[in-house]
């Protein structure tokens, strides 16, 4: 019964991560545009469960992501790099596929496994998950990029990459370890407690 119940808050939670990910896909909450990209938000909750629930939960959370971010893409898109994330929009519709869902997912993985093997390697818990945090970012950023950049010949790697750096990257890394270890540690503390 106790197995059952821990699946049950599992699928919960992950309930509750994928339904914040779709809130902040679809309001202002979850993308803040420069041209001429959009920086997002929605890695965040992959990396929060990614840590607190493991890598397999991280890469349902980055699919999540991935098709959150093409459908926003394909309706509310803003800048022509939003537009490569759509298949319907880019012209290319299975370089767009791969864009949304690959660096996505592979994001939630990452963040799972750098954590598991941090919190062995570290002492400190909040360390574990800020590094863990920054460096799922960091990949995540470059992957999408790189994917881009492979994928769509007329894409500005240039410009983007200058943009990218300068402001996406950095506010993206910065938030994701703020608010990750601000959000895990409270929550694995009350894991622990039994409540």
């Amino acid at each position: 019964m106790a197995q059952a119940n821990q699946k049950t808050v599992r699928m919960v939670q992950l309930a509750l991560l994928i339904a914040l990910l779709a809130v902040l896909t679809f309001t202002p909450l979850g993308y803040l545009v420069v041209p001429p990209v959009s920086i997002t938000f929605l890695h965040i909750p992959v990396i929060i469960g990614a840590i607190l629930l493991g890598p397999k939960s991280g890469a349902l959370l980055g699919f999540a992501f991935g098709i959150t971010a093409m459908v926003r893409a394909t309706f509310a898109g803003v800048t022509p790099v939003d537009m490569m994330f759509s298949p319907f929009a880019s012209g290319e519709p299975l370089q767009s596929l791969v864009v949304c869902l690959v660096p996505r997912i592979l994001l939630g993985v990452i963040a799972g496994v750098l954590y598991l093997g941090l919190r062995k390697l570290l002492k400190k818990n909040a360390v574990a998950i800020g590094t863990a945090a920054l460096i799922a970012t960091a990949c995540h950023t470059l992957m999408v990029l790189g994917l881009l950049s492979i994928l769509f010949s007329a894409f500005p790697l240039k410009e983007v990459w200058i943009s990218f750096i300068g402001i996406n990257c950095v506010l993206e890394m910065v938030a994701a370890v703020v608010v990750s270890v601000g959000v895990c540690i409270p929550l694995q503390k009350f894991r622990r407690s039994g409540r």
